[in-house]
């Protein structure tokens, strides 16, 4: 069973299907994006976050708004395919981003941290998904899947203590650095060992369950 994902600015949607041959045909102004496609974009949500900063900082609070509004279609697209606390996870920042973007197009939000803390909250959520996700492939030996999952985990945890303002410590680095270096050997299938993975896995967990804590 594979995911075709369809997409616009506006509108998104999962559709499944047994073969990505016979996936359903996307209606006008619409993209199909498949599964194994859509895991090769990891400067999103990140990068309408961004814009949605700018915007905010030169009180363009409609712009702004656009912006988040586009990140939460982005993790939408997540939130179908994630399972447990992934998609409690994803859920919960969804519910929280689309609020915000609302009180921003109002100007009902006054502070940038407003925007920072949940931008941060939504980048943990998007890290707990990936590492449930790459723990998920690696069960199943889809070591490829395993390696882009991880890689964007540790990519999102980067995101979300960068957001929150937190110190990022030495130790966390490291972690993270293994996380991208073990996640691109599984891509390419050179030079990984299963203890090496495994680690990498539960390292990387523990720093996100950290996170949740702080």
């Amino acid at each position: 069973m594979a995911f075709v994902l369809m997409l616009t600015t506006s509108h998104l949607a999962l559709a499944k299907t047994d073969d990505p041959r016979t996936a359903p045909k996307a209606p006008d102004g619409w993209i199909l994006v498949e599964e194994d496609i859509w895991i090769l974009f990891p400067d999103e949500p990140g990068a309408q976050f961004h814009q949605a900063h700018e915007n905010f900082l030169k009180k363009d609070f409609k712009a702004a708004a656009a912006h988040m509004r586009k990140a939460v279609g982005f993790m939408k697209l997540e939130a179908a395919r994630a399972t447990g606390d992934g998609k409690k996870a994803l859920t919960t920042s969804i519910d929280e981003l689309e609020k915000l973007a609302s009180d921003v197009e109002k100007g009902a939000v006054k502070s940038t941290n407003d925007l920072g803390k949940a931008f941060a909250r939504a980048h943990h959520a998007l890290a707990v998904h990936h590492h449930l996700k790459a723990s998920e492939a690696w069960a199943k030996k889809e070591t490829s899947k395993a390696g882009h999952a991880l890689k964007a985990a540790a990519s999102h945890l980067e995101r979300a203590l960068a957001w929150s303002g937190h110190e990022i410590e030495a130790a966390v680095v490291k972690v993270m650095e293994i996380g991208h270096d073990v996640g691109e050997k599984l891509i390419q299938g050179t030079r990984w060992t299963g203890d090496e993975v495994g680690k990498a896995l539960k390292d990387l967990g523990e720093k996100i369950e950290r996170l949740a804590e702080d």
